[in-house]
Order: C-alpha cells, then sequence, then structure tokens
C-alpha cells in the first residue's frame, strides 16, 4: 500500500489523540518496508508548530522531530511547481496554503505511480474528497 501522510495524521505519533495508536500500526508497516509513506519537507514545520503549540518542551521537541526524520518515510523537497499547483486549487476550492501545497505534493508524486490514501484527520480535506482518495487513519488499518 501506498499512502501520502498528512501532518494532522503524522503528528499522532507525538501527541496522544484518537488514531495515534493506529498511527503507530501504520508507520511501523512503513518502517518494515510492507508499505510505502510520503509527505512534504512542509510537514516537519507543521508537525513543528502542533507540537510547539501543544506545549511541549523543546528537548521533546527536539526528540520528536529525529524520531520522524527517522522513519522510512519518503519526504518530498519543496519545488518551485507545486506552488502553480497549489494556487490553482486555492482558487478552485478555498484550501488553506498548507493544505493546498499537500494535496498538489500528493498529485505530483502520483505521477509517478497510483497513491492509495491521502492519510488526514482535517475536516478541510472532506471536500476534496472527489479528488484525493481522503482516509482517516481508522480506515486504512
Amino acid at each position: 500500500m501506498k499512502l501520502y501522510l498528512e501532518p494532522s495524521a503524522l503528528v499522532k505519533l507525538y501527541k496522544q489523540e484518537e488514531d495515534s495508536d493506529i498511527m503507530d500500526e501504520i508507520i511501523q508497516k512503513i518502517d518494515e518496508k510492507k508499505w510505502q509513506g510520503f509527505s512534504s519537507k512542509w510537514s516537519f514545520l507543521e508537525i513543528l508548530r502542533a507540537l510547539k503549540k501543544d506545549r511541549k518542551p523543546k528537548e521533546i521537541i527536539t526528540v520528536d522531530m529525529e524520531d520522524l526524520r527517522s522513519h522510512k518515510i519518503h519526504f518530498l523537497s519543496l519545488r518551485d511547481e507545486l506552488i502553480s499547483e497549489s494556487e490553482k486549487l486555492i482558487k478552485e476550492t478555498n484550501l488553506y496554503a498548507g493544505d493546498a501545497f499537500h494535496v498538489a505534493t500528493f498529485k505530483l508524486i502520483s505521477k509517478k505511480g497510483k497513491i492509495d490514501a491521502f492519510v488526514c484527520d482535517d475536516r478541510h480535506f472532506d471536500r476534496l474528497k472527489p479528488f484525493v482518495p481522503v482516509k482517516k487513519p481508522s480506515e486504512i488499518v
């Protein structure tokens, strides 16, 4: 299975939330190379901000970010071509900029091969279900 992991799902690895245990299972399958996981390097910034907003100590955030980098997730570099696609998505759907960037990244990765799901726990993506295969972590495992 090939999955795009949006930050609202990835942050569950470091914040105890609904489906945190399921995200642990998903990451284990990715680390064991049974599944493939993809995301954008932009995810690091969004997760860092979420942990900071949650008032985690700097030292714990540093450890969490190092742990995130240690997993077998393919983090796609930020690219200029994603900006124009993000702009188009914002105009068409009124998504937030970061959300549009993740959808654009998903679309770029999908050109190289089918991605089975856009794993997300953000209600903003519900309106994109006709265009992107949005799934909550609990719908994957």
